[in-house]
């Protein structure tokens, strides 16, 4: 190894690493820290998150690299507005599921975001899933419809959705489920659970997976595009309320 050639990060430091990037991403996006906001200077907040310096320094290369900080010189680090963070990206996500930091705006922006794309999915995946994939979401589905109305299986609703991307064979969009995965945690923490374990919610289901089976690209394109209209309704029904509390 070279004298410029860096380190690579030992386990503990990794594990320093990963622990300052969900402490500072956290309280950046649930607006602890606000856009604008300087952290303290690097020994100061490595002293505060009791971590080395070494390790803050790669969780502050992270972060930034999320859009969520910037540092320059002179200027110190601080805190970028939500519209620069890649709210695509896997940790961000997982963040905003938390019933503490998703708002209904936010589940809202979500439910926009899948209207837009899971439609044009069902109907890659009506017209492109192979048995296998057709297996794997017809199997999702009766883990669902195994539930009583008072309950639901958040991972079989999960697994029924990423497994419609998966089954459209193409990589952009089954990456996408790290956003349905935010949304259905999010939703089911935050709100009332009506909207995902009704009889019409099955059905609603039940329409998309028999639709992709069939090879009935517009049934499962209306069907899934039917589905996330109520849940549209439902959340911005909750907006409304907390409103006028």
């Amino acid at each position: 190894m070279s004298k410029r050639e860096a380190k690579p990060l030992n386990t503990r430091s990794r594990g320093q690493t990963a622990l300052v990037v969900k402490t500072l991403g956290r309280k950046i996006a649930s607006a602890e820290l606000r856009p604008g906001d300087t952290l303290p200077v690097e020994q100061d907040l490595a002293d505060s998150l009791q971590v080395g310096r070494n390790s803050l320094r790669e969780a502050i290369k992270i972060l930034s690299a999320k859009g969520m900080i910037s540092t320059a010189p002179r200027s110190g680090t601080k805190v970028r507005p939500p519209e620069d963070w890649n709210m695509l990206d896997p940790d961000l996500l997982s963040w905003h599921a938390d019933p503490k930091i998703a708002t209904p705006e936010f589940l809202l922006s979500l439910t926009e975001t899948r209207r837009i794309i899971e439609p044009e999915a069902s109907r890659l995946a009506a017209r492109r899933a192979t048995r296998e994939d057709v297996a794997r979401i017809l199997s999702a589905y009766e883990r669902m419809e195994q539930f009583e109305e008072t309950e639901v299986d958040l991972d079989a609703d999960i697994q029924f959705h990423t497994s419609i991307l998966t089954a459209t064979h193409n990589p952009i969009l089954a990456n996408f489920r790290h956003c349905i995965i935010t949304f259905l945690n999010a939703h089911f923490r935050y709100a009332d659970k009506d909207v995902m374990t009704t009889a019409s919610n099955l059905a609603m289901h039940r329409k998309i997976a028999w639709a992709i089976a069939a090879g009935k690209e517009q049934d499962a394109f209306d069907a899934t595009a039917e589905l996330l209209e109520v849940n549209r309704g439902k959340i911005e029904s909750e907006i409304e309320t907390l409103k006028d509390q």
